[in-house]
Parts: C-alpha cells; structure tokens; sequence
C-alpha cells in the first residue's frame, strides 16, 4: 500500500462548468519527493491544497498512511505546508517563528527550544536564531519556513512555489538545500512548481499536470526520454525540443524532401516528430543545415538552422566556428527522433 493515495479525485468550484481537477490518480510511496508541475491553471496548487486540508474534495478519496482523510481537519492531518510567501513573523526572532507551533500546541517552552534548536541546525542556521526575518535573506527565510514546518514533526511536508520570490543563483541553492533537508528527515514531501527543470532536477517523480489532468508521472530522467504525449515532450526541456512535420513512407521519415530516418517500423501516414536540440551530431556527412541563427551561452552555441522548410533548434559545442549562413552537416542520434500521431500521443523513437 502507498503513503498517499489519490483515488479519482475531482475538484470542481461553484458557478465553474469545467473542472479545476480531473479524475486525478497518484500513488505516492514514504519519504518520496514528488512535484506537481505544470503550466499556471493546470490544478498542481489547487491538488496540493486538497492534500492538505485547506480545499474540499469534490468527488473521490484521498488516503495518507492508509486512513481516508476527505473529512479530517487540516490539523489532524499530520500535513505541515510551506507557502510561496514564507509568512513568518516580522516581529519574532528566527527562534519563535520555528517555535511558534509548538507553543501553539501548548508544548513546554523548554522542549519547544530545544526542538526548535535541533531545526534550527537541521538547515544550517541555528547562528541566527536571534534575528528577525527583515535581517535575513530570502533563502534564509525560505530555511525559517521550512525548521517551523518540520519542527512538529509532520508525516508530509508539502512545498507550494517555495522558491518562486528567489533570484535564479539562489533558487538553485535553496532547491539542493531542500532536497537535502527532505533526505536527512526522511519525510514524504510534495512539491509545487511551474519550473520544469528545478522539479526534474530534485525530485524522485515528477507529475506533469495540464488542465487538471495528470499527463505523466514518471521518474524525470525516463519522463524526459521518454514522453507519453506531445505535452509533455514540449513541457520539459531547455531549450525546447523542435516539433515540426514528418511523412513516414515505407520505412523513411522524411521531412520534406529530406530523409531524417530509415528502417522506421511506424505505419505510413503524417506524423508530428520531435527531436531535443542535443540530439543532433556535426558530421562530415548527414542531413544538410544552414544556420540562421547564432547564440553563445558558454559551454554551448544554441543554433537555429534550416532544413527543408523548417528551423530547428540545435545545441553544439561551444569550440565549434560557425556563423550565420553556415552550412554543415547533421545527423540525429538514434532512437532520437520521437513520432506523435494526431492525437499528441507517443507512438515510438526511432
């Protein structure tokens, strides 16, 4: 039995015909890091939300530790949540703002610190205990967030966009900070964001969400390899992965008049293909490109290039001399290149 269960859950707000979240099902297993990802809409907060007690579920059932918990308040539910704004207490030092829910709770001031020390240590900040949050940077207070959260000693932690209000340099520290802090409690955590590649880069599983239906969970690295749909190939990866029109026809994918592939198994007819600007190797023969666009980002040039009738993104070495109008010769690693039917769904690599 998993830690969590989602049974065909359903969320449906008053005065709204559609569904906020559809069908959604999720097995979840103990001391997991899993994130909800996402464009804006799609459910993941509104999932999280339900999770913790704070939304009604419509229809289905929600399981944690094998007890159906539709019903239970969210106090009783063993669920500490971290929001996007940290709401910690201007007022209070570093120390009662990890404290507070245990004095709330009635747990003797003495334990209470003692506790909120070990926290305190726990994400490395237990030399500031003594500061109040306007002293504190934004992933120190992201830190303060997290102590108080897990100082009650939850059985789920759950994250909604915690590194959203964070510059790029320290939401990569913060999210590592995270992932270490989850390992060494070893709790179950459930995480919230609209970035792809922080969720792919943490987390255990990831489910990719779309207009409240769960497209995918998988782990990242064989969700990334291996996409089950249009949406979800188009959702992960930096830069995006190039979707442009194929024909396959006995055997050869081609586009336009330009054969990518042979010895394609897929039924003859027009296919959406997908193909990650990694994927293509420079060689000395292969498919002819021209380059269009050049852009340098140190360790790689991100190229723009035509072929046939399309432009498609490519990733080349950073050493490599090439400039606009550049011709040169690719070719696509195999099982690279992803075939959609017209539904969006995956129907092979080739």
């Amino acid at each position: 039995m998993s830690f969590i269960e989602f049974k065909n859950i359903c969320k449906k707000y008053a005065g709204n015909d559609k569904n906020s979240v559809t069908d959604f099902n999720l097995d979840i297993e103990e001391k997991e890091f899993i994130a909800f990802v996402g464009p804006s809409g799609c459910g993941k907060s509104t999932t999280l939300r339900m999770i913790a007690g704070f939304e009604e579920i419509t229809s289905g059932d929600l399981f944690i530790d094998g007890k159906r918990v539709n019903e239970v308040a969210p106090a009783d539910r063993g669920i500490s949540m971290v929001f996007q704004n940290y709401a910690l207490y201007p007022h209070m030092t570093v120390a009662d703002n990890i404290m507070f829910p245990l004095i709330n709770r009635k747990v003797p001031k003495a334990e209470a610190r003692e506790r909120a020390q070990e926290m305190a240590k726990l994400v490395q900040l237990d030399h500031l205990m003594d500061r109040k949050p306007k002293a504190l940077s934004g992933g120190q207070q992201q830190r303060v967030a997290i102590a108080r959260a897990l100082v009650k000693k939850p059985e789920v932690l759950l994250l909604d966009e915690p590194l959203s209000n964070l510059d790029a340099k320290l939401r990569v520290e913060t999210r590592e900070e995270i992932r270490r802090i989850q390992q060494e409690v070893g709790i179950t955590t459930i995480f919230v964001t609209h970035d792809q590649e922080e969720a792919m880069s943490i987390s255990d599983r990831i489910a990719v969400m779309e207009k409240g239906v769960v497209q995918q969970f998988e782990v990242p690295q064989k969700m990334y390899l291996n996409p089950g749909n249009l949406f979800v190939a188009q959702f992960l990866g930096t830069p995006q992965i190039n979707i442009f029109d194929v024909t396959v026809k006995g055997g050869k994918i081609m586009c336009g008049d330009v054969i990518l592939r042979e010895g394609c198994k897929a039924a003859d007819g027009n296919y959406k293909a997908g193909v990650r600007p990694e994927a293509f190797n420079v060689s000395e023969n292969g498919i002819l490109v021209k380059a269009t666009h050049v852009r340098m980002t140190g360790r790689e040039l991100q190229l723009r290039v035509a072929l046939a009738k399309e432009e498609l993104r490519v990733l080349v070495h950073s050493d490599m001399q090439v400039s606009v109008g550049t011709e040169f010769c690719v070719t696509i690693r195999d099982n690279q290149i992803l075939l959609f039917d017209q539904t969006g769904k995956t129907v092979g690599k080739y």
